[in-house]
């Protein structure tokens, strides 16, 4: 079973310190000028240097150290992903991009459209990343009203209808969300390779989606039985639309590690006892109100009451599996903790119950980029693969009308 690492770009602000800390490089700020360090970012216009110019730098790092690509989330307070990912494919050489996104955000035209000429542009190195949303508060915020469940066959509609857009350039289809007659690519952008397809969620409807139509699975780190429980369900989804083996998965931890188990741990405290100063893990506990998705097994055992605070030690969830982060409010919530040849034996624990791609980084991503490219990366030369579509996927065919 092969095995591929890509990492991701920060959403704003660095995070080596806790969000909003006059020292995160990047991080936005109203602090007025001579009050922060030069690396912060304002929000003036027009800067000789913005905050895209460090997402590069951490670009071509993870390029540099090894990995396949970079992942970048999409939120309401971040820049937007489909922009800065075009914006930086033309500063790297072989680098892949995640890209996330709602099918709410675009027709399935104009997606198919940018695709088709981000992969000319870059030479198909465009990965999607499609996501629904896992807030019903945020969702109506940015004008999606549409109940959670209902957004995702929502999103099987736009995934039927790209892929009939990108295989047809005579295309019909009648759906409940989507109609097209006789549109499809034509001429040189019918020459781009469709993105593989990513996506995520616990929710049954989000395990639905991404068995019919995930080239990777992606999910948070769970104890990894957990992991291995969630990938036998979306599997066996996958085998009723005869996609069993075309589906892979792809899990999303951050790593703290160091020469010694000692050094990373030492590391981990200093997010952890900096929160507890700052409060910062009973705001991260009001802002789960407003997730929909499903909690994680340890999120669920967290939440349960207790006479006295928890403490540092007690988020090991698993050997080297430290949910601290989830817990003061930093996603994705899980990190790997612990010396170079601990992180190396987790991955291949987590491989072992099926885990074919990491997204893997750590605080700061600039030179943490470089500490897992020199320290983790090489131990598993052997076995690296790019991530791609399995071949034993079938050629979509021709869609019916009414999506049959």
């Amino acid at each position: 079973m092969s095995i591929d690492f890509f990492s991701r770009l920060p959403l704003h602000g660095e995070t080596q310190h806790l969000p909003g800390d006059s020292r995160n490089r990047g991080d936005w700020h109203g602090l007025g000028p001579g009050q922060t360090t030069g690396a912060l970012s304002d929000f003036a216009v027009g800067d000789d240097f913005s905050y895209i110019d460090y997402l590069a730098q951490v670009a071509k790092a993870t390029e540099l150290n090894g990995f396949g690509g970079v992942l970048m989330v999409n939120g309401v307070t971040g820049e937007e992903p489909w922009t800065v990912c075009s914006l930086l494919a033309r500063e790297t050489r072989r680098l892949r991009f995640v890209t996330a996104f709602q099918p709410y955000h675009f027709s399935p035209w104009a997606a198919v459209q940018m695709a088709a000429t981000y992969q000319r542009a870059s030479g198909n190195r465009l990965v999607w990343n499609i996501i629904n949303g896992g807030s019903e508060t945020v969702q109506q915020q940015v004008g999606d009203f549409v109940p959670h469940d209902e957004r995702y066959a929502r999103a099987t509609e736009f995934m039927d209808v790209v892929r009939g857009y990108w295989n047809n350039p005579d295309f019909h289809y009648a759906g409940k969300y989507y109609k097209a007659e006789g549109g499809g690519l034509r001429g040189p952008l019918a020459k781009a390779a469709l993105p593989l397809i990513c996506t995520a969620g616990s929710s049954e409807a989000a395990r639905d989606f991404g068995a019919k139509h995930a080239d990777y699975f992606l999910m948070r780190a769970e104890r990894p039985q957990e992991v291995a429980e969630l990938i036998a369900d979306v599997r066996r989804r996958a085998r009723a639309h005869g996609r069993e083996n075309a589906i892979r998965f792809g899990l999303s931890i951050d790593v703290i590690t160091r020469p010694t188990d000692e050094e990373a741990r030492a590391e981990a405290r200093r997010f952890f006892d900096e929160a507890q100063v700052r409060g910062a893990h009973r705001a991260a506990a009001a802002a789960t109100g407003l997730r929909s998705a499903r909690k994680l097994g340890y999120e669920t055992e967290f939440q349960q009451p207790q006479k006295e605070e928890r403490q540092f030690e007690d988020f090991f969830i698993h050997p080297n599996v430290w949910a601290g982060f989830g817990y003061i409010g930093i996603p994705p919530g899980c990190a790997l903790v612990g010396s170079y040849a601990d992180v190396v034996e987790r991955i291949r624990e987590y491989h072992g119950v099926g885990i074919d791609l990491f997204f893997l980084a750590g605080y700061p991503h600039l030179e943490e980029a470089y500490r897992i490219g020199e320290h983790i990366l090489p131990h598993f030369r052997k076995e690296r693969a790019a991530a791609a579509r399995n071949d034993t996927l079938q050629p979509p065919q021709p869609l019916a009308a009414n999506g049959g």
